[in-house]
């Protein structure tokens, strides 16, 4: 009992190594994340610009604004998704991480848990910025819902895509063409979600209470449990082979 704690207790040592190094890497090249801003936000105006045009209303469905957003977040997965694997090969430092004393499961967990991180990050400016230009209509938005939306509406569907691009960014990270492959493997994963993600955002946005989301709930944890049994059971063949 005692090693296991201390197996434990080392685990989560270097799975806090991995990630930190993960982050300030991000940090020292932060122009890639200003660049992520910068297409979410001209996309939001665009998109909310061509709408306001098109049907001359300044207040936009609350279907618009959720496909708007989740739209533009789809895309952006894409881009973060290089950051995992891509760029570690790319780079040369795969070869020192998989060398280390870590196992395949630890690395992958820690690069889900920096996707994680980084596209929520994303999504908290993307949201912001979408609420005030593209002005939904949202009335009588509560603590509690704002809770709901941001936990069952945002995070959870994010740590789903996290895994998927995890999984997508390991398995094309030795393939040529690697820009072409990405989005290619990647659309097959969240085809399944992209209905309850829309689904889920809709309903809480107009009100709906926890158990109105039982079919999305179950459907997010079914899909995120199947993916992360899929890493596991082939994070040795996608690390090192």
């Amino acid at each position: 009992m005692k090693n296991e704690k201390i197996n434990l207790k080392s685990r989560l040592k270097l799975l806090k190594v991995i990630l930190n190094k993960d982050l300030k890497s991000e940090l020292r090249q932060i122009n890639d994340l200003f660049s992520i801003f910068l297409f979410d936000i001209i996309s939001i105006f665009i998109f909310s610009s061509v709408y306001n045009f098109g049907t001359q209303y300044q207040i936009m469905p609350l279907e618009i604004f959720v496909i708007e957003n989740w739209l533009i977040i789809f895309f952006t997965t894409v881009y973060i998704m290089a950051k995992l694997f891509v760029k570690e090969k790319d780079s040369g430092t795969i070869g020192g991480l998989i060398s280390s004393p870590v196992s395949a499961n630890l690395i992958l967990m820690s690069k889900t848990i920096f996707c994680f991180i980084l596209l929520t990050f994303v999504e908290v400016i993307l949201f912001l910025f979408s609420v005030f230009i593209s002005a939904p209509s949202i009335s009588n938005f509560s603590l509690n819902q704002l809770l709901i939306f941001i936990g069952l509406g945002v995070l959870l569907p994010t740590l789903d895509l996290s895994i998927c691009g995890s999984l997508v960014s390991a398995l094309s990270m030795y393939v040529k063409n690697k820009s072409f492959i990405l989005p290619i493997l990647l659309f097959p994963l969240i085809l399944p979600i992209i209905t309850p993600i829309i689904s889920i955002n809709i309903k809480i946005l107009e009100g709906e209470l926890i158990s109105g989301l039982y079919y999305e709930i179950i459907f997010f944890s079914a899909h995120i449990v199947l993916m992360s049994s899929i890493m596991t059971l082939t994070s040795e063949f996608l690390l090192y082979d």
